[in-house]
């Protein structure tokens, strides 16, 4: 490597860290307050760096609030990455699989509720700026690869026989596909998870239930409709 060489890899090195720095605040602060209350200046100032500098590497938020939902969701794939490459979780059958999954989403409602709430301000910020479906692609790959080691153990229940809804008497239930089981139960474990993150006692109501316990509660009501 001639000298040109290594001053661009330390360039480059450190453009990556200086953009790595923006988005671990931008992520924060996000999550905190909402994509829309939150401004370029703000973050240039929590960064330590320059507005300028701030536009150099991302040109428009939205820009920087995609590369921040891609990272919140790489970090999150390698935690369940993490958890379900193991020959013990392999050894499996797909309904326990599917248990255990679900237990750590239940742990991550109590480390990574910034993550629940940043996903809830993502999804509506691109919504009102109508961002777009290809400028989500890397997002996307991000969150089909975490979405994959659910939908492999579902089919690998309905497999080994471990889950069996499509024999349920349930009409609805029997005629579910993997597809759209996995979609239900994924949105409604996200949306729950939000909603506690934001606003879950907002109301007196929302206090004669602890929050774990509501997801407790609803695993065990996916657990259920996931056996005939």
């Amino acid at each position: 490597m001639n000298g040109q060489e290594n001053e661009l890899t330390v360039r480059e090195q450190k453009t990556a860290a200086r953009k790595r720095v923006i988005v671990e605040c931008a992520f924060g602060m996000f999550a905190e307050k909402g994509i829309d209350n939150i401004s370029m200046n703000d973050i240039a100032e929590e960064s330590g760096i320059g507005v300028a500098s701030l536009y150099r590497y991302f040109q428009t938020k939205e820009e920087l609030a995609i590369e921040v939902a891609t990272y919140a969701w790489n970090i999150e794939k390698a935690v369940f990455t993490g958890v379900f490459s193991s020959e013990q979780y392999g050894a499996l059958d797909g309904f326990n699989q599917i248990s255990e999954l679900l237990e750590v989403f239940e742990d991550a409602l109590v480390t990574q509720r910034s993550f629940f709430s940043f996903v809830y301000y993502f999804d509506s910020f691109i919504k009102k700026e109508n961002v777009q479906s290809d400028r989500l692609t890397e997002y996307e790959a991000a969150i089909a690869e975490t979405n994959m080691i659910v939908v492999h153990a579902l089919e690998k229940g309905i497999n080994d026989g471990s889950i069996s809804f499509r024999e349920s008497e349930n009409e609805v239930l029997a005629k579910a596909s993997t597809q759209e089981m996995f979609i239900t139960m994924m949105h409604s474990l996200f949306c729950l998870a939000q909603k506690l993150s934001i606003s879950g006692e907002l109301l007196s109501q929302d206090k004669t239930v602890e929050e774990r316990r509501q997801i407790e509660i609803l695993i065990n009501m996916i657990l259920v409709a996931l056996k005939k």
